[in-house]
C-alpha cells in the first residue's frame, strides 16, 4: 500500500468517527482537514513538478487552515485544535523555510509537509475518541466557550 493510499483510509477514517462520534468542534475539524486535503491535491504542482518549488497552493491552503483552527482553538472548550494549530504552524514554517533554503532536496521538503498531516489526523482520532468518552461518562459535553 503506498502511503498516499494509507492517508487516504486514514483521512476517511478518521473524518467519518469525528463525523459519527464527535462534537460539533471534531466535526468542523475533521471537514476542515477533509477539504484541506482534497484541496492541496487539487493546488500542487504537476507531477514531475512537484515540490521542486515552493508550492504556493498548498501553503495558502495550508495558512485558511490553520485560520480555522486558531478559532476554534479560541471559541471551543477543547484544547486539541490548538495542538493542531502548532502542527499547523509547523508546516507553514517548513514551507517558508524552503523560501529561504531553496537548495533543500524536494523529498525533504515533500515529507516534513507530509508529516503534519499524519500528527493532524491522529490527533482529531484522540480528540474524538475522548470528547466521546466525556459525554458517556459525563452526560454531556460543551462544545463552545459562553
Amino acid at each position: 500500500m503506498t502511503r498516499q493510499v494509507a492517508f487516504l483510509v486514514l483521512l476517511v477514517a478518521s473524518t467519518l468517527y469525528a463525523e459519527l462520534r464527535g462534537g460539533r468542534p471534531e466535526q468542523i475539524g475533521a471537514a476542515t482537514l477533509f477539504a484541506g486535503a482534497w484541496i492541496s491535491t487539487l493546488v500542487v504542482h504537476p507531477l514531475g513538478l512537484r515540490f521542486f518549488h515552493v508550492e504556493t497552493g498548498v501553503l495558502v491552503t495550508d495558512v485558511m487552515i490553520l485560520g480555522v483552527f486558531l478559532w476554534l482553538s479560541v471559541r471551543s472548550t477543547r484544547f486539541w485544535p490548538l495542538w493542531i494549530a502548532a502542527m499547523l504552524t509547523a508546516e507553514v514554517v517548513v514551507h517558508i523555510g524552503l523560501i529561504m533554503a531553496p537548495t533543500v532536496h524536494w523529498w525533504a521538503y515533500m515529507d516534513a509537509t507530509a508529516l503534519w498531516g499524519w500528527l493532524a489526523q491522529l490527533m482529531l482520532i484522540v480528540a474524538t475518541w475522548r470528547a466521546s468518552a466525556r459525554r458517556t461518562q459525563l452526560g454531556a459535553d460543551a462544545p463552545w466557550k459562553p
